[in-house]
């Protein structure tokens, strides 16, 4: 460590006025770091407004397809046969009858006495047209029960299978409680069993108790609004859009002619299938339309887009905003102030702006957003009355639907905003995403110029110390010098 005694042969602060001829050599590069600071708070301030933008997004994105707005719900005067759910189906009322449950056949064997033991001999059972080979490996209960599991199903299409499952059930008797019970895959799968290829039976009999299956393939049948409905299951989606049914029992019936002479029923021929076919007991069902969860949706967006005019408007102070950014400014101040007047974000103001504007030409009676309630402000931020905005929704549901969402003749709103929100926000080709690439080039070229201009002023400062070190030691020796001269004077002055 060495030590400087500043001025000790000139008498001058020559430290002091080395620092104060380096401040003003490095003012450029005070100026180059100002410049680079000023680039990070302008690109801070661009991703804060991107987050402002990104909500707006998200509040757009639940509103662009018409399923997310159509919110329904619907009331039963009966839930004895069956329940309902909906979530976006088309509003009206329907009368629903369930003429038939579905289910699979089942069929089960007699009774054998052991599930492990090999009681069966060798050869080959058929299910439902295919053969199963049966030898001493597989010839118990269990055996025979996986084996016809493993040919069941296949997530391969070009796999042959039965559709037939297999399972046991102990029936707790004393002599042979254990039947196989077949399951048909679903309600259109029908089947047999063919055990008379097998060599032997120990003890019991592959033969079904009662010969038909104890329970027959049949699918579900509801008739809505004189309309016959078939389904494989007992929860039918796909019959009224939007609406699913879950079926519980089947409604009693009256009346209708059978086509027999005598008003026999035939019994080849199911009752909603007759020329006159039974009057059914009726369940009246009515959809109708949920219009809260849209208003919160309409809601959430008015704050969304305020939030994002909010904070361009923060950096007007005749709006109420601030024009400047204080040092300790916390995560939520907005940074509004550090745009203010920047030509990209009013290029992108005017273009939202512009979108609430635009007429929809729809198959609805509404063409823009103040028609249902949201309004402008003066100063560009939105204004919702929920007065017209309740109106709308109680009166012209699908109306509004429509307008915020579209129909097959033009997109909604929302659908716009969308398009004009994912470019805004695009990682690539987005405002921010511009701005970041500007800002690391330019950072890049602000680092390598300070680190440059940092080189000289070390330098620069080396210099002048040496030199005032230098003037230092010239005055010390003219000092010395003349200090020397003097003595040989007074000397002189004495001898005379």
């Amino acid at each position: 460590m060495s030590i400087t005694f500043s001025g000790l042969a000139s008498g001058m602060d020559t430290d002091s006025i080395v620092k104060d001829l380096m401040a003003l050599e490095r003012a450029p590069l005070e100026r180059m770091t100002a410049k680079k600071d000023d680039a990070t708070q302008r690109l801070e301030a661009f991703a804060q407004f991107k987050s402002k933008l990104d909500s707006l997004k998200s509040a757009v994105g639940d509103m662009t397809i018409t399923s997310q707005v159509r919110s329904t719900s619907v009331s039963l005067s009966s839930e004895d046969s069956f329940t309902a759910t909906t979530s976006s189906s088309a509003i009206g009322s329907y009368n629903v009858s369930v003429a038939q449950l579905s289910q699979v056949q089942k069929s089960i064997t007699g009774g054998f006495s052991s599930n492990t033991d090999a009681i069966f001999g060798t050869g080959t059972i058929t299910v439902n047209g295919m053969n199963i080979s049966i030898t001493e490996e597989n010839n118990s209960l269990l055996g025979l029960v996986n084996s016809i599991n493993k040919v069941a199903e296949s997530t391969d299409e070009n796999v042959k299978t039965t559709g037939v499952r297999a399972s046991i059930i102990n029936d707790g008797s004393a002599t042979n409680p254990y039947h196989i019970v077949f399951t048909g895959k679903d309600a259109k799968t029908t089947f047999e069993i063919d055990a008379s290829g097998l060599s032997t039976v120990a003890s019991g009999d592959i033969a079904f108790e009662t010969g038909p299956p104890v329970q027959t393939a049949q699918q579900a049948v509801v008739i809505i609004d004189g309309i016959t409905v078939t389904s494989d299951t007992n929860t039918i989606s796909g019959a009224i859009n939007g609406v699913t049914l879950n079926l519980n029992s089947v409604d009693t019936f009256s009346g209708g002619t059978p086509e027999t002479d005598g008003g026999t029923p035939p019994t080849d021929l199911d009752p909603w299938n007759w020329t006159d076919p039974p009057v059914y007991d009726t369940t009246k069902m009515d959809v109708k339309a949920d219009t809260e969860p849209l208003k919160e949706k309409v809601t959430a967006f008015v704050t969304a887009y305020n939030d994002v005019m909010d904070w361009i408007l923060s950096g007007y102070e005749e709006f109420g905003g601030t024009s400047e950014v204080s040092e300790d400014a916390d995560e939520d101040t907005l940074l509004g102030s550090v745009l203010r007047g920047d030509a990209t974000i009013n290029s992108m103001k005017r273009q939202l702006q512009g979108v609430l504007t635009n007429t929809v030409k729809n198959g609805g009676s509404f063409r823009i957003l103040s028609e249902i309630g949201i309004g402008t402000n003066l100063n560009g931020t939105l204004k919702q009355d929920n007065t017209e905005l309740d109106k709308a929704l109680e009166n012209n549901f699908d109306d509004v639907v429509y307008l915020i969402s579209g129909d097959d003749k033009a997109d909604g709103v929302m659908k716009e905003f969308n398009s004009l929100l994912l470019d805004m926000t695009s990682s690539t080709q987005g405002v921010y995403a511009v701005q970041k690439k500007s800002y690391d080039s330019a950072v890049k070229d602000f680092d390598s110029k300070i680190a440059q201009m940092e080189q000289r002023m070390t330098k620069r400062e080396q210099i002048l110390r040496s030199q005032f070190t230098m003037m230092e030691s010239l005055v010390s020796s003219l000092n010395a010098q003349g200090d020397f001269l003097t003595q040989q004077m007074d000397a002189l002055n004495r001898n005379n």
